[in-house]
This record gives structure tokens, sequence and C-alpha cells, in this order.
């Protein structure tokens, strides 16, 4: 079920009717205010359009880009003047590195032109809530992508450092456990998200409408996140692995050690028994030997 979208102030409108809107990502939607989409996957958060005048919009600095999306809607059934159309292209590539491009998309009426921080979308009224609805679904996966392909790229370090760990280990490389273990969590987190990103990318939310998911399945495509995520996955899985491993040689020396010391305990108590019954023995012969006391010198 899709949001009916608030209009921006009318000030805007007189830009070939282009408007704005900033989506915010939110535990929970404001009182009184319906959510554009309600997400559960890769992470639950509910999308919220609040619309703000164009030209806020063109001039607004992307904000942190967990937080919120800045889109501009073109209506496509009206002509585009050439200056707005330049603006716009400006705009949308104001964030990208010089060797990167902005992913597009269209369907029918509906085009999209998007970063992860902002999105252009040239649609006919009927289909905005829907192609807006796609955009805030796919952005939100195309962040956690990107963030996913970092951790792994920064993962490897850290692999080649405690490669020395899968085998052969040393009572004193047991002093890594705790980086072993964060990383342990790490892997695991990462293994996590991989799985809800592929959830996410089957977009099985039946309640969906057939615009929304076919807008996001061309964006998807155009951005390679299915080949992304399948590019990424063995290295998740080998990390997993590693680490597994490097804790089962680390708990087998810790274990060793311990038996170590625990046999060095029951040999200490073993010959502080003996001691204690060789002095007992030292005084009961003694008494045998001299059954009246200390013996007594003549002179």
């Amino acid at each position: 079920m899709q949001a009916e979208l608030k209009t921006p102030p009318a000030a805007d409108k007189a830009a070939s009717q282009a408007q704005a809107w900033k989506i915010s990502y939110l535990a929970a939607a404001p009182a009184g205010q319906s959510p554009l989409a309600v997400i559960s996957e890769p992470r639950a958060v509910v999308a919220v359009a609040s619309p703000i005048e164009l030209a806020e919009a063109m001039a607004m600095p992307a904000g942190p880009r967990e937080d919120s999306l800045l889109v501009v809607w073109v209506p496509s059934a009206v002509g585009v003047p050439v200056d707005l159309d330049s603006s716009l292209q400006t705009w949308i590539r104001r964030d990208l590195p010089p060797n990167r491009a902005p992913v597009q998309a269209s369907i029918k009426t509906v085009r999209v032109v998007c970063t992860e921080t902002r999105s252009i979308i040239y649609a006919v009224p009927e289909h905005l809530s829907e192609a807006m609805d796609a955009v805030a679904r796919f952005t939100l996966a195309a962040r956690q992508t990107a963030d996913l392909e970092a951790q792994v790229a920064a993962t490897w370090r850290d692999i080649q450092a405690h490669t020395p760990l899968t085998h052969a280990v040393k009572s004193k490389q047991l002093r890594l456990q705790p980086q072993v273990n964060a990383m342990t969590e790490r892997t695991t987190e990462m293994k996590t998200m991989h799985l809800r990103l592929q959830i996410a990318l089957e977009q099985l939310d039946q309640n969906l409408s057939s615009t929304s998911k076919r807008m996001y399945a061309d964006l998807a495509d155009a951005a390679s996140l299915h080949d992304r995520m399948e590019m990424i996955e063995d290295p998740i899985q080998f990390a997993l692995e590693h680490y597994e491993l490097a804790t089962s040689r680390l708990t087998e020396v810790s274990t060793a050690n311990k038996g170590l010391i625990l046999e060095a305990l029951i040999v200490v108590v073993l010959l502080a028994d003996f001691v204690v019954h060789f002095s007992e023995l030292l005084i009961l012969s003694g008494r045998t030997l001299f059954p009246s006391g200390a013996p007594t010198i003549i002179p």
C-alpha cells in the first residue's frame, strides 16, 4: 500500500512543476505521518518523505547517507527547460567521484537517475509514489552493499595478520584471542548482512506494487547488485572459516596450557603430601629410637 505524498510549497511549482522531497530512514514514522515505505530488509526502517522547496533541495548538501535521501520529481508529461535539466544533471553528480556515473533505469512512463544520496524521478503523477517507494528501498540496499564491500576489503589485512594462527600456534600468541573474537563477530555480522541483502534483492513483500518491484529490479540490475553480492559471498565465507580455524587452534593451545598447569599443580600437591608423610615417618622413627625422650649424656 503506497502512502499519499504531500506536495511541497507552491513556490516550487513554477519550475516546470518539479517538486522535491527529503526521504528519511527512521525507526518509526512520526505521529500523524504515513510512511512512504515500511522496509524489513536489509534492515528494519521506515522511510518517510517530507516535502521541501526545490531550490532548498538543489542547494542542500547531502546529509549522512545512512539517514536521508534527496528526491526531485519531474512530471514526465511536462517538458523540462534546458536550464533546469542542466542544473539537475549537475546536482545529481555533485557527490560522485569523477570515474563514477549515476544509476539509471526506466520502465514505461517512469525513469529514475540516482546516486546514494540523490535521486531524480521522471514520472507521471499516478506512478510517483510507487517510483519513490522503489527508490527508497533500492537506495538502502545499495548503501548496505557498498558498506559490505568496504568491510570485505578491509578484512583482508586482518586475515593476513592472523594467518599464522591457523597452524602451529605458540603460547605467546594467545594474547591475540580478543582480536580473533572481535573478527569472528565482525565476519558473522557480514554474513548476516549478506543474507539479508539477498532477501532484500528478491523483493518478496506481497504488498509491493508491480511498478515498484520492476523499478527496483531494474535499478538493482543497473547497479550490478546481484553480481556484486555474488563476488563478495566467497570472501565472506572464507573469512568465517579462517577465524573458525584460528579460534580452534587458539583454543587447543589454551586447553593444552591449562592441562600443563593442572598437571604441575597435581605434582606439587603430591610432593607436598609426600613431604608431610615423610616428616611424620621421621618423627615416628625418632620416637621409636628414643622412647624416654632425648638421650642422657654421662660425663
